[in-house]
């Protein structure tokens, strides 16, 4: 999900929790339609950023791993290294671009694109050449996306929340008072909102724990019961609309549901729809008086019940079009009101839906200028910018006061993401560097030349991804990974059943011959010919192989590991203070750190992950 996909861009996993493969692709694209379809109260902006993300890392992996691979001799004989860090960032720059192709698409917005991303990923995690792709990626699949709906008899507007209503003067100093209102309005209740929300998460993941036993039918049951309550309290909501007289060109978004012809049911215009189809009524100027406050209060509690009870059903969801909605009828209502008393300036209802939306959809998400362009997009006015602005403002500065950390904030915290904020949390500004040491056992130290039986026990400690190789005199030269490591005993594990088979048929010096035992799935071998003067040969022959979870290890074999580590580019000393070397990690996009004493000896490390180990231990304290 969004949470997951965000510490992965964050640079803080080495990837994507649950991968990014075809499958997880076709699923999620199949779930998103058939979950707008069922009439889940979502979008489709979620899902879309993570499909784009996933179709850019599984077309990088394809064409970049080719490029950082090299070659080592392990046993004489030429081993596949690949450079994992390099392919990792790669492939975050290329999710990055995916993602905000997926929103320039939603919305027909390159920029909105592009500044979502750089709000989603956090500056601090931006590449400097990423901007420039992003740029160019995101133009590109706009243009794609015109071409292809044009050659299909459509148009890119039929798809996409946008509204024309050119207008001279869209507001004026006498609406400011009541943006204002709105705006706060908007922020206070986005944070009571997100704090259902996740309230709502966690008393389902308590309800989901006790029907353990019929998994995965129960989460199967549940999204299909789910989406039955949303059509159904839909369906009878809508039945409370009175029935309004369809005027000449009105917009086609209005629905007759139970009407007449040439009638229109407000209501179910606003909920037997899709939320891209209702934000668009919402956000018209040309249909004032259309909805009526009442109207539009009833679909409000409709929709904002049901987009509440939502958070944790097995669906792909997206939440940017929903919170839009929520806030774009709430903008409709004090809109509405405030025409019928007298003021407003030039401002419409259709106005102050936008204003709702922006500064509701600001508060939940934590963004400020992604809000604003995709909404002035939306709205094909850009004269509506410094009073989106200002609502921005408003209800992020009221939000924040309520609830520090935004929805997606709280489910990084929730699901235990691996995530690494910006600054670091308050209890480490008193701890220094040798208080925030990995667990590091003596087996994970490796020296320049390691047995293979060494190398083999160091893999077996589980959720450790980098090990320091020392030199004589304590001294870290670098650090190797788990995954060249695990590559390095494959090949020694092949060398040794190579010279196992070279042995067969060799003659004993007793006179015997050496002969492979049939069916084995190790190199095992029987002596036959004079079997009286072979028994200590057979004992020294097993004992010259040592069984791993990788294969039989011939006793007494070395690996170069030095010829497998990455130079240590950070040293820090151990009672360096933790704010000072926790901008290399947050801000210099570093992940591992050899700590050192002063005279230059090797003391221990810290690593990305244990770092965010210890931020998340201090944050629950």
């Amino acid at each position: 999900g969004a949470p997951e996909n965000r510490g992965w861009l964050n640079g803080s996993s080495s990837c994507p929790t649950g991968g990014y493969t075809l499958q997880h692709l076709i699923v999620r694209g199949l779930a998103t339609i058939l979950g707008n379809a069922s009439g889940y109260p979502v979008g489709r902006e979620g899902p879309t950023v993570s499909m784009g993300s996933n179709f850019a890392f599984l077309v990088t992996d394809y064409l970049a791993a080719s490029h950082v691979r090299h070659w080592v001799d392990i046993e004489n004989t030429a081993t596949m290294m690949v450079d994992e860090e390099r392919l990792a960032h790669a492939k975050r720059v290329a999710c990055a671009v995916g993602g905000a192709c997926g929103m320039a698409m939603i919305f027909d917005s390159p920029i909105g694109g592009i500044l979502y991303m750089l709000e989603e990923v956090t500056a601090i995690c931006w590449p400097l050449e990423l901007t420039f792709r992003a740029f160019v990626g995101t133009i590109i699949c706009a243009l794609l996306s015109r071409a292809f709906l044009y050659a299909m008899g459509t148009d890119i507007k039929a798809f996409v929340i946008y509204e024309w209503s050119p207008q001279q003067h869209v507001w004026d100093w006498w609406d400011v008072p009541s943006f204002v209102v709105l705006s706060a309005i908007m922020g206070i209740f986005s944070a009571y909102h997100s704090r259902v929300c996740l309230q709502v998460g966690v008393l389902r993941q308590t309800a989901m724990k006790a029907l353990e036993g019929i998994k995965p039918a129960h989460r199967m049951i549940e999204a299909v019961l789910y989406a039955c309550m949303c059509a159904l309290v839909s369906a009878l909501v809508a039945q409370m609309g009175r029935c309004e007289p369809l005027h000449a060109g009105a917009s086609v978004e209005f629905v007759r549901y139970n009407c007449k012809e040439g009638e229109y049911n407000p209501v179910a215009s606003l909920l037997v729809t899709t939320s891209e189809a209702a934000v668009n009524l919402l956000f018209s100027r040309k249909n004032a008086g259309s909805i009526h406050p009442i109207n539009a209060g009833l679909a409000f509690l409709a929709y904002t019940c049901l987009n509440m009870g939502l958070t944790g059903v097995p669906v792909p969801s997206g939440n940017f079009t929903g919170t839009m909605l929520i806030g774009g009828l709430v903008g409709r209502m004090v809109g509405s009101t405030s025409e019928s008393l007298g003021l407003t300036g030039p401002a419409v209802s259709g106005v102050y839906a936008m204003i709702g939306s922006a500064a509701m959809l600001c508060g939940f998400k934590r963004m400020s200028m992604a809000v604003v362009v995709f909404v002035a997009t939306a709205a094909n006015d850009f004269n509506l910018v410094p009073p989106l602005m200002l609502s921005v403002v408003v209800s992020l500065i009221l939000s924040k006061q309520i609830l520090p950390s935004g929805y997606d904030e709280e489910q990084v915290l929730r699901r235990n993401v691996a995530f690494l904020e910006p600054e670091p949390p308050v209890g480490m500004d008193s701890m220094l560097a040798k208080d925030l040491f990995d667990k590091l056992p003596d087996c994970a130290r490796l020296p320049p030349e390691a047995k293979a039986s060494a190398v083999a026990k160091a893999l077996e400690i589980k959720g450790m991804g980098d090990f320091p190789v020392i030199r004589p005199g304590g001294v870290c030269i670098g650090f190797t990974t788990r995954e060249r490591l695990e590559v390095a005993l494959q090949a020694c594990v092949h060398a040794g059943t190579r010279a196992s088979h070279a042995r067969q048929g060799e003659e004993t010096p007793g006179g015997g011959v050496i002969h492979p035992v049939e069916g084995a799935q190790s190199p095992a071998v029987v002596v036959s010919g004079q079997p009286q003067h072979e028994e200590n040969l057979f004992d020294r022959l097993i004992s010259e192989t040592i069984t791993s979870a990788f294969g039989e290890l011939p006793r007494g074999a070395m690996l170069p590991v030095s010829r497998l580590v990455d130079p240590v580019p950070y040293t820090i000393l151990e009672d360096m203070p933790a704010p000072r070397f926790y901008t290399l990690f947050a801000k210099a996009g570093i992940n591992t750190a050899s700590v050192v004493s002063p005279n230059g000896e090797f003391r221990g490390m810290i690593s990305r992950s244990g770092l965010i180990a210890a931020t998340l231990r201090l944050d629950h304290d």
